[in-house]
């Protein structure tokens, strides 16, 4: 997967690249986004699966998106399925918070088994 440069909670007391960042408190989420986070979101990788309160930042990007304008802009990219709200810049990979792998962000979401 290869989103923007993930970036997980507020931990660290210097900031690094790749390391995590002061994020603004969660705006309030529109009603398709709500949705999304109702169905089952986990890494492909690793199987990690996102909080609510899990941030990404909206950063220039190497392999496997290769983005040279990021915005800063610090989000939960599940409320906009990898849209980033500050410059709409559509991700197409994640950078997993657990294991820093990069998937395809619509791998993330988990497929509904047939009844």
């Amino acid at each position: 997967m290869q989103l923007f440069r993930a970036y997980g909670p507020v931990t660290a007391k210097k900031r690094v690249p790749g390391g995590p960042v002061d994020a603004p408190p969660p705006r309030a989420v529109p009603e398709p986004a709500q949705a999304a986070h109702a169905a089952r979101i986990r890494c492909p990788l690793c199987q990690w699966q996102p909080k609510r309160s899990s941030r990404w930042m909206c950063s220039t990007a190497g392999a496997p998106e290769y983005f040279a304008n990021g915005c800063g802009h610090v989000w939960n990219t599940f409320d906009t399925r990898g849209r980033c709200p500050g410059c709409s810049y559509q991700w197409r990979h994640t950078a997993c918070l657990s294991c820093a792998g990069w998937s395809l962000h619509d791998d993330w979401y988990e497929k509904e088994q047939p009844k």
